[in-house]
């Protein structure tokens, strides 16, 4: 498949066109600070309005209205985000828990980074290893002996 030219805006920066989450690669599915928090709101709420979680966050904060709408519309663009675009106000809702984005997200990017860069990031595994206690080491040992069962 060809590559698309990449279109450059009047000041020379690459512009990105909205993407639904790109499962094949996590990076592109981290979220920044501000997204953690949008996240974190609509995770507190439930369902809820841009106005909703805008209150939450100006509760802490001074941030503008738009800038919540388009950060909701950019997590919805990456699939974390459901959009009920029925009523007059859009309301949205988590499309998975935090939980789950968390474990996904830190098995992703170890995936990703062991498929990489296989040596770098074994060598920090086994040095965080050394720092784990015994009871949690025991646990990982038998998560290691589930997968390797699971695989058989």
């Amino acid at each position: 498949m060809p590559k698309r030219p990449r279109e450059v805006s009047s000041r020379g920066r690459e512009l990105r066109r909205p993407t639904v989450a790109r499962r094949n690669d996590p990076i592109e599915t981290l979220l920044g600070p501000l997204e953690q928090d949008v996240m974190e709101a609509v995770w507190q709420l439930g369902e809820s309005t841009v106005r909703d979680v805008h209150n939450l966050l100006a509760a802490n904060r001074s941030i503008a209205y738009t800038t919540v709408m388009t950060t909701m519309t950019r997590l919805a663009n990456k699939g974390l985000l459901l959009r009920d675009t029925e009523a007059l106000a859009h309301r949205y809702r988590p499309a998975v828990t935090r939980e789950h984005y968390a474990r996904s997200t830190v098995e992703g990017v170890m995936g990703w980074l062991l498929d990489r860069f296989p040596e770098p990031a074994a060598a920090y595994l086994a040095d965080v290893v050394d720092g784990v206690d015994d009871e949690s080491l025991a646990d990982l040992r038998a998560a290691a002996a589930r997968r390797r069962d699971r695989e058989r």
